[in-house]
């Protein structure tokens, strides 16, 4: 297909950019809890390394005539696999002539622009969402919380502190968010004995993809892309709790948008991509600094 830049569209690229990463991160569920860097510099494919400091031990506690023992600072890194996405969508000038849209004094494209953009970035925010998720599932990147063991075992508020306890312990307390399908949240609301699910407009949160609102310290997501399992024969999905930076999104450069005109099939198509990567920062800089637990609760019959 041979084409030329459109000129007499009105696109212009740190514009549109800026427009992308606005909606995006606006549609982010789970994202909205990650560490974000934008220092990426790999290529997609290519594995980058981030650096870390070790954890040092325990604090001495020395005789009278004795000295300190010397610790070396250690430092470290840990690694996350480069991938790119992208999205194209365009539109037939007899479409857009067509469209009662533009029949409202909209200008030429303009409609279609701000579409595509709110478009694109949902669906780059519900990719980079799922590839957390896929991350935070994965062996290793988690600490087990509370399994259900039978079918009657659905969610609610003494399971979901159960679950923080079994996972956390005595640090349970630095939980701030949990995720979990929307049956289970139904199971919780439902139950008889729930506790005070507080949603307040002037969290952070208020607004984000899924959240619901606050309860026992955590904000509370809904997203019905969690995990499923069967347990005792019953539909189960997993759910997951947060501490602080518990994973990070790791991007090259803020989206890259572009646009073409298609002369000779009188359309016009708009593309952006973005490289990132994801990881799970459970227990990455010290073993025994666990981020994120996973537990499963049945549904409700």
């Amino acid at each position: 297909m041979s084409a030329t830049q459109a000129s007499d569209v009105a696109f212009v690229p740190k514009v549109w950019s800026d427009h992308i990463n606005a909606y995006y991160d606006r549609k982010m569920g789970l994202g909205s809890l990650a560490v974000m860097d934008k220092t990426l510099q790999s290529e997609p494919g290519e594995t980058a390394n981030f650096p870390y400091f070790k954890t040092i031990g325990a604090a001495q506690e020395p005789a009278e005539d004795e000295g300190l023992e010397v610790e070396a600072l250690q430092d470290d890194a840990f690694s996350v696999t480069v991938k790119e996405i992208g999205k194209a969508v365009g539109w037939k000038d007899k479409s857009r002539r067509k469209s009662s849209a533009n029949k409202k004094g909209i200008r030429p494209n303009g409609i279609q622009e701000g579409e595509a953009q709110r478009q694109i970035s949902r669906v780059f925010a519900e990719k980079v969402d799922a590839d957390i998720i896929t991350e935070i599932n994965s062996v290793g990147n988690y600490s087990a919380g509370y399994v259900a063991t039978s079918s009657t075992h659905t969610c609610t508020v003494q399971k979901i502190l159960q679950s923080k306890i079994t996972a956390f312990g005595d640090k349970q307390s630095d939980a701030l968010a949990i995720a979990m399908h929307s049956q289970d949240f139904l199971s919780m609301m439902t139950d008889t004995t729930t506790g005070f699910l507080k949603a307040d407009a002037n969290d952070p949160f208020y607004g984000r993809p899924g959240f619901e609102g606050r309860l026992l310290g955590m904000a509370l997501f809904t997203l019905d892309t969690m995990p499923s399992v069967t347990i005792d024969s019953t539909a189960a999905h997993y759910h997951f709790i947060f501490k602080a930076n518990p994973f990070g999104i790791y991007m090259a450069e803020d989206m890259d948008p572009e646009m073409d005109r298609d002369i000779l099939h009188r359309e016009t198509i708009l593309a952006a991509t973005m490289w990132y990567g994801v990881l799970a920062l459970h227990g990455k800089v010290a073993t025994d600094d666990k981020r994120i637990a996973r537990g499963a609760f049945c549904v409700s019959a």
